[in-house]
């Protein structure tokens, strides 16, 4: 068995599968390696670290260079996809903050009431 390298990271599988299209189209095989037992769980992606699209060590540079988006180098820590796994990506810090006091303050005590109701 050869080693393979992680190229790209994701948060959808169709995301993935169009990175593995576009790597197959350029004569790389790629494949997707995923950890949301079988599929029944989709959002563990959001804590097992995506959808990881991985190919053979040895084209693993030639594949990067594919995957970079438009010009320049990857990220400091080598990863050309510094930001697939930000879920708040592209919210405002008020809008971050308007997020966590709604769900603090309503939807969390509304399902605590309504699991209480359902229980008892």
């Amino acid at each position: 068995m050869e080693p393979t390298s992680k190229v790209a990271a994701l948060n959808t599988r169709l995301e993935a599968e169009l990175v593995v299209a576009q790597l197959a189209e350029a004569g790389i095989d790629a494949f997707i390696v995923a950890d949301n037992a079988g599929g029944t769980f989709p959002m563990m992606q959001m804590v097992t670290g995506g959808y990881k699209v991985m190919v053979l060590t040895a084209v693993a540079d030639e594949a990067t260079e594919i995957l970079a988006p438009g010009e320049g180098p990857p990220d400091e820590a080598g990863d050309p996809t510094p930001h697939a796994m930000d879920p708040l990506r592209g919210f405002t810090p008020v809008q971050v903050t308007a997020l966590v006091i709604v769900l603090l303050l309503v939807i969390i005590p509304v399902t605590a009431y309504t699991v209480r109701v359902w229980i008892f």
